[in-house]
């Protein structure tokens, strides 16, 4: 089992450890629900250093990502990033990724989940092209994210700077003479910031991060956030024969860049599905996989915090609108929902 270089610090706060995608992984500190309300409204830290980092060199880097990604690599300024996806030949989606234009190279994170996949179809692409592109996995970075309405006052406190950085851009930070890399993303739907920090120096700003008042999130909460926000996740929104239309996503597909992989697919893709969210009219709990009459299955389910309703997700090939009725089946038993257009929360 994979640890990261934070696994100590979550010993230290008693944190429930689970195995997640081969990483022994917290999914929980002080509880799901008063961690997803700390990022609601104050400020959460997660140690998301499971994620995969690639920086990506060489005389053909860009080529080969237009080539891999369905978004426009070329279209990225420097230290700007862009949410895109990755596809097979046949269209089915690899991994979705982060992509951000670095000083005089690519950065990449991959979900960790897909890491080997991704690896292996790099190689495969760069040695089928002949191009000069050169991959070096940072296994010596750790990224602590930091999210939440007051994640910006932490910041500027532990960095003694004003941050006034745009959605998707990037900047340099001077920590006790380190220079570390701060992108504003995330996975919450808050405002909120990626923090890519050497893994000697993570234990120690991880510390000053909680020093200044944020509470330690888990995967826990990251997945009931991500589904409040909408956000779709490897393995469940994201499979085989799903596209990048169908997500809502279809902003992210640009074809024409030129020729990418996959590319044939989405020209002939079906825009009729869609991904639509459901609130349960009265109490139970959502889960993925329960069937949602006359649509499909929902992808996710959770209990949200900031609703206290059960909430989830699902494909539909059907015409729907904002507070259509539906049923779900939980346990045999048909139970009344109604249809939210994504996201549940609209900053």
């Amino acid at each position: 089992m994979k640890r990261t270089a934070l696994y100590e610090e979550h010993k230290k706060l008693k944190a429930r450890i689970v195995d997640y995608a081969g990483w022994d992984m917290p999914v929980q500190y002080t509880g799901i629900i008063h961690e997803h309300k700390a990022v609601r409204e104050s400020v959460g830290v997660f140690d998301v250093s499971h994620m995969c980092i690639a920086d990506i060199s060489g005389d053909d880097y860009s080529k080969f990502l237009q080539l891999v990604t369905i978004n426009d690599v070329d279209k990225l300024a420097e230290y700007q990033a862009q949410y895109s996806m990755i596809l097979d030949e046949e269209g089915n989606v690899l991994d979705d990724i982060i992509v951000s234009k670095m000083d005089s190279f690519m950065r990449v994170v991959i979900n960790s989940g897909n890491e080997e996949k991704i690896k292996n179809w790099f190689a495969l692409i760069i040695k089928k092209n002949s191009f000069n592109v050169n991959i070096l996995y940072r296994d010596d970075l750790s990224i602590i994210a930091v999210q939440g309405p007051k994640s910006i006052g932490v910041l500027e406190k532990i960095f003694n700077t004003t941050i006034e950085l745009k959605s998707f851009r990037l900047t340099e930070f001077n920590w006790k003479g380190n220079l570390i890399d701060v992108s504003r993303t995330g996975y919450t739907g808050e405002l909120g910031f990626e923090v890519f920090v050497d893994n000697e120096l993570a234990a120690s700003l991880w510390q000053a991060i909680l020093d200044e008042g944020a509470i330690p999130a888990g995967l826990g909460a990251r997945d009931t956030l991500r589904i409040e926000a909408g956000l779709p996740l490897y393995g469940q929104e994201i499979v085989e024969n799903i596209t990048a239309y169908d997500m809502g996503y279809g902003w992210v597909v640009k074809l024409l860049k030129g020729d990418f992989i996959g590319k044939d697919t989405l020209e002939k893709a079906n825009k009729k599905k869609r991904l639509f969210g459901c609130f349960l009219n009265e109490k139970g709990v959502l889960r993925g996989g329960y069937e949602v009459v006359g649509h499909g299955k929902l992808t996710s389910g959770t209990y949200s915090p900031v609703f206290n309703a059960a909430i989830g997700m699902f494909y539909s090939n059907n015409e729907l609108k904002e507070n259509d009725q539906l049923n779900v089946i939980i346990r045999g038993k048909e139970v009344s929902a109604r249809v939210i257009e994504l996201p549940f929360i609209k900053r």
